[in-house]
C-alpha cells in the first residue's frame, strides 16, 4: 500500500515563528531552539556553518556549551520537521552539509521570500503605470505580515533581520500609499498616510507624500500644518529642518495653491496617535465602542472619565475613539494644559478648529467674530456680555457639523480647561439628546474644581457614562511590561514594574528607563533583570525625573521638606514618625501633608499616608546627594530610637544608604537584631553583615553579633559555615559553641558527609563541660543521621524491635523514644499507618516530662500529625497541633511546628492560614535546636507549600519567588527527598498552567518510582499524574500509576487516602463519573476541600462528556464552590475552560456571609486601604487580595469599592 503524501511545510517568519504541516502547527520548542530554526529559514537553501549559527543565536560571546546546545536543538528540530525519518536518514528539510546545516525549502513555502516575490512584482507594475495591478499585489504581498518580524526571537541576527524587514515592509506600505494616491483613490490615500505619518513622525518622505494627497485633495491649509508640524517635530528631536524633498513639496503647495475643498474631518496628526501598545480597561473600551457605534447612528451621549495622572485616560480615548474619523465621523480632540487656562474659549476653540486660516468658512466666520469682540469691533455681540454670544456661537457652529455628519468631540484633561470653555462643554451635553453629538470630557481628580464637579454631576444627570479609571492590576502591569518589551516579564522585572503601582506611565518609564540602560536580559523568551542595582535604577533617567518635577515643583518649602524627609521613612509612613525625624510637632505638617495630598503625591493609606507612586518617592530619594542620605538616616535611626519607634522603623533607617557602623549603632544592634531577625531575616542578615566587617569593632560585640549572623544565614538556606567557625574561634561560652557545633555537624549531613557529622556529633557528645539540654540535641541529630537513606523498612524493623527490648529493659527513656521514632518510621513506610500511630504514642510518652527534651518531643507530634492525616482523622491531627503549639509556648522553644501546620492547614482549605505559618517559620529563633534543624531540613517542603497555594491563585510573583528559593537549596538530603512532592507539584501545575502539559508529567515521573522515596506519599499526586496522561493520551502511562496507587492501598492496613486515590485514578482511567462523585463526597465528609474541589471537577468533565449536563453542572458548581472558598482563581479559569467545550457557562457561586478574612479585608477597603496595601498588612498577595474583594462586593450587592462601608460590612 502506498505511502500518504506528506503535506510541505509551511514556514512563516513575518510575525511569530512558526511552521504548519497542513493544518498542523508544529512544535518548534524553546525560545533558543526557535531562534537556530530562525536563523536557518532567514537562509532558506543555503548552508549556514555552526559557527555562524551559534553566532547568530548567543552574539560574539556564546557559553562554553553552546555547540553541544546547538547540536541537540538541530536533532529536535529534525524530529518535528520530519517524524517519520528514521535515526540513520539524512532527511530532506533539515539536512547537514559539510560544517552546517540547510533549510530546504520550495516555491511558496517561506513567507518571507514570497513577500519580497509580491513586493518586487508590485514595483514592476508600478512603473509600467499597471496600478490596479500593482495595488492588488502589494496587498498580497502585505497580507503575509502577522505581527513584527521574527517576533520573540533573540539574538543578534534576528535583530538585525527585524530592522530590514520593518523597513522593507514600511516602504511597500508607502509605495502602495503612492499607488493610491495614483489611481485616484486620494481619501484613502489620505487616510493611511495619516495612519503611517503618525507612527512614523521623523520620516519625511511619508509627510511629503502625505502633504501631496492633502493638496491634491483640495486641503492646502491641511497639507500647510502638516509641514509646519513635521518641521517643529524634527527640530525639537532632531535639530534639522525638513529636506530638500519635503520643501520642494511645500514650495510647490504655495506656488499652486488649489481651491477650498469642504471642511476637512481628519484632525492633526498629534491628536489621532493610537496608542502603540494598550492593555486592560475591557468594560471601559467596550462602553466607549458602544457608544461611538451609537453616535455613528445618530444618537449621541456624553462620557466623563477620571483618573490620576498616567492611569492612561488619554490611552484609553485614543483606543477606542481613534477611528472615528475613518469610519465617517469628525474626530473633533484637543487637550487643556496649566497654561490654558488664561486664555477663554481656548481650549474649546482649539478643539473645534476656529480659526481664520480654516478652509472651512463657517470656522473662519467664528473665529473673526471672536477676534472682533476681543477687540471691541464687532457689531454682533451684545456688548452686556460678550462671552456668552461666543458662546452661542460655538455651540450653533456643533449644530451645524452635527448636521454635516456624527460629531466626536473629546476635551483631555479638563482640569486645566478654561472657564468659558467648561461652560460651552456644559451646554453641549444637554445637546447629546438631540444631536448625533458624542461628548467626552476627561479629568484628574486633582486640583479639585468645583466646576468639574458640576460637569461630572450634569453628565450623570444627563444619562451618559462616568468611568473611573483604577490602577492595573498584576495581570495588568505584566502584559503591559511584556508589550512593550516583547517578551513575558520576570520575577525581577515584575518587581520593579510593581512598584509603579498599576500606573501605565509609571510602568513605561520604568520599562523605557530598563531599555535604555541595556539592562534586560531575554532568555526562552522570559525577560528579566539581573546583576544591577535595582534600587538605584530608572531614578537617574531624565524622563522619570521629569515627571516627579512636574508633580513636586509648584509645592511649598516646607512641603518639599517634609516629602523629602518622608522619602527617607519608605513608601509608607506615620505623619507622628514624619514629625520625630523633621523634629517638628504633627501639627505644623498638616497643611504640607494635604497639599502634598492634594497635588497627587501622596493617599491616606487607612491610619498612615504613603506615596501614591513608589517612583515618585524613589526619585525625590535618589535626587538627595548620597552623604546627605546617610547622614540623614544615620540621624532619623537615633531619633526614631529614642522616640520609642518599631525596630524594624529604626533598622530600615539604619539599612539605608549603608548608614557606618559607630558606637551606638553596635549598641543597638546587639540590643535589636533579635527582634529584627524575627520580623524580616533578610534584613538582620544585611545589617549584621555590614557590622562584623566593620574594623573598629569590639571582640565581645564581634562574637556576638557573628553568631546571630551564622544563625539567620541558617534559617535563610544560606551556609553558614564560615560564620560558625568564627565564632568557635573566639567564644568561651558552652551554649554558644555547642550551638555552632551543631550547625556545623548539620552542614557536614546536608553536604552527604554523614561520617565527618557523625564524627563531630560524638566528640560532642562525650564532651562533658557540654550542657545536659545539647547534649540531647547532638544526640538526637545523630540518630537522625544514622536512620537516613532507609531503604529497607522490613529488615529495619526487626532491628528496632531487638533495640527496642534493650531499651526497656535498661529503663533508658531517650533511647525508648527514639527507637519508638525509629518504629513509627519504618511502619509509616509500609504504610502501616495504626502501627505507627501506636509507636509515636509511645515515643512521645516515653520522653513527656521532660524539659530539656521538649524540642525532641515537638519532632514526634510533628509525626503523630502525619500519621493521623494518612487515617484521615484530621481533627485529631488538628488537636495535636494545638498541644504542640502549646508547648512551644510553654517551655518557650524558639521553633515551632509551622510547616506541620502548613501541610494540615493545605489539605483543609485553610490557606491563609497555611501561608502565616509558613513565614513564621522564618521569623523563630534566635537560638537554633534540634527541631529547628528538622524544620530547616524539610525546607523544600516550606518552598513547596507557598508554591502551591501560590499557583492555584494564580499568584506567579509568589510561586516564581519560591521556586527560585527552592531551586538554589543544595542536593537534598534522603529526608529532603521525603518532601520534595510538594515542590514537584506545584512545578507541574505551574508547567500545565504555560500549555505544557508534557513538561508537568515529566515533572511528577518521580511519584511513579517507589525507589525514589520510600516515605513519599505519592498516591496523593497521582490522580492529577492520570488525569494529564489521558489528555495526552498515554494511556499505558496512567495504568501504570494506578497501579503505583493500587500497591500504595494494598499497604494500608485500614483503607484511607490511598484507597481513595485508587478509586479516584480508576474512575478517570474507566471514565467513570460515579466513582469520581463518590470520591468526591468522601474527601467533602473528611473534610479534604483541595481534593474535594478537584475530584469534583473531574467528575463534571465526565458526566459532561456523557451528555448528564445537569448533574455535570451541579459537579461543578461543587468545585467552584470549594475554589472559591480557598480564593483558588487559577482552578476555578481551568474547570470552566474545561467545561465549556460542553456548553456549561461559569458558574456564579451563591452569596453567603462575610468571612473572618473578608471582614479583614473589607474594613481595610472601608478605610481607604488599596488592594497592595492590604496585601502588605495581611502578608497575602496582591491577586488574593482582589479575589477577596470581588466576593466582598458580591456577598454585599454592590458595584464599587467605594460603596463598602462599616455598616454595610456589618450587615454582611
Amino acid at each position: 500500500m502506498a505511502a500518504e503524501p506528506v503535506e510541505p511545510l509551511r514556514v512563516q517568519v513575518l510575525g511569530t515563528v512558526s511552521a504548519w504541516r497542513g493544518e498542523e502547527q508544529l512544535d518548534l520548542g524553546s525560545g533558543r531552539q526557535r531562534a537556530v530554526f530562525a536563523a536557518l529559514a532567514m537562509r532558506a537553501n543555503r548552508v549556514v556553518s555552526r559557527e555562524d549559527l551559534v553566532s547568530s543565536v548567543w552574539g560574539d560571546n556564546p557559553p562554553t556549551g553552546a555547540s553541544g546546545s546547538l547540536y541537540t536543538y538541530v536533532s529536535r528540530l529534525r524530529r518535528v520537521l520530519e517524524p517519520d525519518r528514521s535515526r540513520w536518514s539524512g532527511g530532506q528539510t533539515l539536512v547537514s552539509a559539510g560544517s552546517g546545516y540547510s533549510l530546504q525549502l520550495g516555491d511558496g513555502q517561506l513567507d518571507v521570500i514570497e513577500f519580497d516575490r509580491l513586493r518586487e512584482s508590485a514595483n514592476e507594475l508600478w512603473n509600467r503605470r499597471d496600478l490596479t495591478a500593482a495595488k492588488t499585489a502589494m496587498d498580497a504581498a502585505l497580507a503575509l505580515w502577522h505581527g513584527e518580524a521574527l517576533a520573540g526571537i533573540q539574538g543578534p541576527s534576528a535583530a538585525l533581520h527585524r530592522k530590514r524587514l520593518a523597513e522593507l515592509r514600511l516602504a511597500a506600505l508607502e509605495r502602495r500609499a503612492e499607488i493610491m494616491l495614483g489611481s485616484g483613490d486620494i481619501n484613502g490615500a489620505v487616510t493611511e498616510l495619516y495612519r503611517l505619518a503618525s507612527a512614523h513622525p521623523l520620516r519625511e518622505s511619508l509627510r511629503g507624500l502625505l502633504m501631496t494627497a492633502l493638496h491634491r485633495g483640495g486641503r492646502d491649509p491641511e497639507a500647510l500644518e502638516v509641514y509646519e508640524e513635521t518641521k517643529q517635530i524634527l527640530i525639537e528631536q532632531l535639530g534639522i529642518e525638513p529636506g530638500a524633498n519635503l520643501r520642494r513639496v511645500y514650495n510647490e503647495i504655495v506656488a499652486r495653491p488649489t481651491a477650498n475643498a469642504p471642511a476637512p474631518r481628519t484632525p492633526s496628526l498629534a491628536k489621532v496617535a493610537m496608542p502603540d501598545v494598550f492593555v486592560g480597561r475591557s468594560n471601559e473600551l467596550s462602553a466607549l465602542r458602544n457608544r461611538l457605534a451609537d453616535a455613528l447612528h445618530g444618537t449621541g451621549a456624553a462620557v466623563w472619565v477620571e483618573g490620576e495622572s498616567g492611569i492612561g485616560k488619554s490611552a484609553l480615548l485614543s483606543a477606542a475613539l481613534g477611528d472615528a474619523a475613518d469610519r465617517g465621523g469628525q474626530l473633533l480632540w484637543a487637550a487643556g494644559d496649566e497654561v490654558g487656562r488664561r486664555f477663554p474659549l481656548g481650549l474649546i476653540t482649539s478643539c473645534l478648529g476656529v480659526e481664520v486660516r480654516s478652509s472651512d468658512p463657517r470656522r473662519v466666520a467664528v473665529a473673526e467674530s471672536l477676534r472682533a469682540g476681543e477687540s471691541g469691533n464687532s457689531q454682533q455681540w451684545h456688548p452686556e456680555d460678550p462671552l456668552l454670544a461666543a458662546v452661542e456661537q460655538l455651540i450653533d457652529l456643533v449644530d451645524q457639523l452635527c448636521a454635516d455628519g456624527p460629531v466626536v468631540l473629546v476635551l483631555d484633561d479638563l482640569q486645566w480647561a478654561d472657564d468659558a470653555s467648561l461652560l460651552v462643554w456644559h451646554r453641549l451635553v444637554r445637546l447629546t439628546r438631540q444631536l448625533p453629538l458624542l461628548l467626552v470630557g476627561s479629568a484628574r481628580p486633582l486640583p479639585r474644581r468645583a466646576e468639574l464637579d458640576q460637569l461630572r454631576s450634569v453628565v450623570s444627570t444627563w444619562g451618559g457614562d462616568l468611568h473611573l479609571l483604577e490602577p492595573l492590576d498584576e495581570a495588568g502591569t505584566a502584559e503591559l511590561a511584556g508589550r512593550l518589551i516583547g517578551a513575558e516579564p520576570g520575577p525581577t522585572l515584575l518587581g520593579l514594574t510593581d512598584s509603579a503601582a498599576g500606573n501605565p506611565a509609571f510602568i513605561r518609564e520604568i520599562v523605557h528607563a530598563l531599555v535604555r540602560d541595556k539592562a534586560i536580559t531575554i532568555a526562552d523568551g522570559i525577560a528579566d533583570v539581573d546583576d544591577i542595582d535595582t534600587e538605584g535604577l530608572t531614578t537617574a533617567q531624565p524622563t522619570l525625573a521629569s515627571v516627579v518635577t512636574r508633580r513636586t515643583g509648584h509645592l511649598a518649602n516646607l512641603t518639599k521638606d517634609a516629602l523629602r524627609w518622608a522619602a527617607l521613612l519608605g513608601v509608607e509612613f506615620d505623619l507622628g514618625d514624619l514629625a520625630t525625624v523633621m523634629t517638628r510637632p504633627a501639627s505644623e505638617l498638616i497643611r504640607a501633608i494635604e497639599e502634598a495630598t492634594a497635588a497627587g503625591v501622596l493617599r491616606e493609606a487607612g491610619q498612615r499616608f504613603a506615596f501614591r507612586h513608589p517612583l515618585v518617592r524613589r526619585a525625590l530619594y535618589e535626587a538627595m546627594p548620597e552623604a546627605v542620605r546617610v547622614a540623614l538616616h544615620r540621624q532619623a535611626a537615633e531619633t526614631l530610637d529614642e522616640a520609642g519607634a518599631q525596630v524594624s522603623l529604626v533598622a530600615a533607617q539604619l539599612q539605608g544608604a549603608g548608614v557606618p557602623v559607630d558606637a551606638w549603632v553596635t549598641r543597638w544592634l546587639i540590643a535589636n537584631t533579635n527582634a529584627v531577625a524575627r520580623r524580616s531575616p533578610t534584613s538582620a542578615a544585611e545589617l549584621l553583615e555590614r557590622a562584623i566587617t566593620s574594623p573598629g569593632l569590639r571582640d565581645e560585640a564581634r562574637e556576638t553579633l557573628t553568631a546571630r549572623l551564622a544563625r539567620v544565614k541558617f534559617w535563610l538556606g544560606r551556609i553558614p559555615e564560615a560564620e560558625a567557625r568564627s565564632v568557635l574561634a573566639m567564644t568561651t561560652d558552652p551554649e554558644r559553641a555547642a550551638e555552632m557545633r551543631l550547625v556545623l555537624a548539620y552542614l557536614d549531613y546536608l553536604g552527604h558527609d554523614n561520617a565527618r557529622a557523625i564524627e563531630a556529633l560524638d566528640q560532642v557528645i562525650g564532651d562533658p563541660d557540654v550542657p545536659e539540654h545539647w547534649r540531647f540535641r547532638h544526640q538526637a541529630l545523630r540518630w537522625m543521621i544514622v536512620r537516613s537513606g532507609l531503604d529497607d523498612p522490613e529488615s529495619a524493623e526487626l532491628d528496632a524491635i531487638a533495640e527496642l527490648e534493650k531499651a526497656l529493659k535498661n529503663k533508658d527513656s531517650f533511647s525508648i523514644a527514639q527507637w519508638s521514632q525509629y518504629m513509627w518510621l519504618t511502619a509509616s513506610m509500609l504504610r502501616k499507618h495504626p502501627e505507627a500511630l501506636e509507636h509515636i504514642n509511645a515515643a512521645i510518652a516515653a520522653i513527656s516530662g521532660r524539659t530539656e527534651l521538649a524540642d525532641l518531643l515537638i519532632s514526634f507530634l510533628d509525626n503523630k500529625m502525619f500519621t493521623l492525616q494518612n487515617l484521615d482523622r484530621l481533627d485529631d491531627a488538628g488537636q495535636t497541633l494545638d498541644v504542640a503549639r502549646h508547648l512551644v509556648s510553654r517551655v518557650n522553644l524558639p521553633s515551632g511546628p509551622h510547616i506541620a501546620a502548613a501541610v494540615h492547614y493545605f489539605w483543609l482549605g485553610r490557606w491563609d492560614e497555611a501561608l502565616a505559618d509558613l513565614d513564621s517559620v522564618m521569623r523563630d529563633g534566635p537560638e537554633i535546636t534540634f527541631y529547628g534543624l528538622r524544620q530547616h531540613g524539610v525546607i523544600r517542603l516550606l518552598h513547596g507549600t507557598a508554591a502551591l497555594i501560590a499557583v492555584h491563585r494564580d499568584d506567579s510573583v509568589s510561586l516564581e519567588r519560591h521556586l527560585k528559593m527552592a531551586a538554589e537549596l543544595t542536593d537534598p538530603t534522603p529526608e529532603a527527598k521525603d518532601n520534595i512532592d510538594f515542590l514537584m507539584m506545584a512545578q507541574a501545575l505551574a508547567a500545565e498552567q504555560r500549555g505544557r502539559p508534557t513538561e508537568a508529567l515529566q515533572i511528577l515521573a518521580p511519584t511513579l518510582d517507589h525507589g525514589y522515596s520510600r516515605m513519599m506519599l505519592r498516591h496523593q499526586w497521582l490522580p492529577k499524574l492520570v488525569r494529564l496522561a489521558i489528555d495526552l493520551g498515554q494511556h499505558e502511562l496512567a495504568e501504570q500509576a494506578l497501579q503505583v496507587c493500587e500497591a500504595e492501598a494494598e499497604m494500608e492496613v485500614r483503607p484511607a487516602r490511598a484507597a481513595a486515590a485508587v478509586q479516584w485514578c480508576r474512575g478517570l482511567i474507566e471514565q467513570d463519573p460515579g466513582a469520581l462523585l463518590t470520591v468526591a463526597k468522601h474527601f467533602a465528609v473528611t473534610g479534604r476541600k483541595v481534593e474535594h474541589g478537584m475530584a469534583a471537577e473531574d467528575a463534571a468533565i465526565l458526566l459532561a462528556a456523557d451528555r448528564r449536563l445537569d448533574e455535570a453542572r451541579d459537579a461543578l458548581h461543587d468545585a467552584i464552590i470549594v475554589y472559591t472558598e480557598l480564593g483558588a482563581a487559577w482552578d476555578i479559569r481551568r474547570a470552566e475552560s474545561r467545561l465549556a467545550p460542553f456548553g456549561l457557562r461559569p458558574i456564579t457561586v451563591p452569596v453567603g456571609p462575610l468571612s473572618k478574612v473578608e471582614i479583614r479585608i473589607a474594613r481595610l477597603v472601608a478605610a481607604g486601604w488599596p488592594n497592595a496595601d492590604i496585601a502588605t498588612q495581611l502578608s497575602l498577595s496582591r491577586s488574593t487580595v482582589q479575589m477577596h474583594v470581588s466576593r466582598i462586593l458580591r456577598k454585599l450587592g454592590v458595584d464599587s469599592r467605594l460603596a463598602i462601608t462599616n455598616d454595610l460590612i456589618g450587615q454582611g
